[in-house]
């Protein structure tokens, strides 16, 4: 049985069938549910951040662009990423589940960590 942690650590995982925890269809290679947002045989964690990043809707309000994260920080963090996908997704046995909406969740927290939005000022009551 695979989980996204083995799959960081360099494990392989390929089971036959694993049934999605979210609408119950039994996904197999390239007969996916609508919930499966990635396969470990398409890269770790990080690969998926990364695609996450890049295809959500969701763009930095500070003007950065994926490009602009440097290698080094996404090795730097790959603890702190591994923990926000499986707070996001149900990661294992080769397949990661979720709605759509968690990769637009899981870039928000991506973009918070890289480029924290400066404190705004207090609000003076009158």
């Amino acid at each position: 049985m695979g989980t996204i942690i083995a799959q960081g650590e360099g494990a392989e995982a390929a089971p036959a069938e694993v049934r999605c925890p979210i609408c119950g269809t039994w996904n197999r290679p390239l007969a996916y549910c609508r919930h499966v947002r990635w396969t470990f045989d398409q890269g770790g964690p990080l690969d998926f951040t990364r695609f996450a990043v890049e295809t959500s809707a969701y763009r930095n309000p500070q003007g950065y662009t994926t490009r602009d994260i440097p290698e080094d920080w996404w090795h730097e963090h790959e603890e702190w990423i591994i923990e926000r996908v499986l707070q996001r997704f149900a990661a294992s046995d080769g397949y990661v589940f979720g709605e759509l909406a968690h990769l637009d969740l899981l870039t928000l927290d991506v973009w918070r960590a890289f480029a924290p939005e400066p404190e705004r000022r207090p609000i003076p009551r009158q």
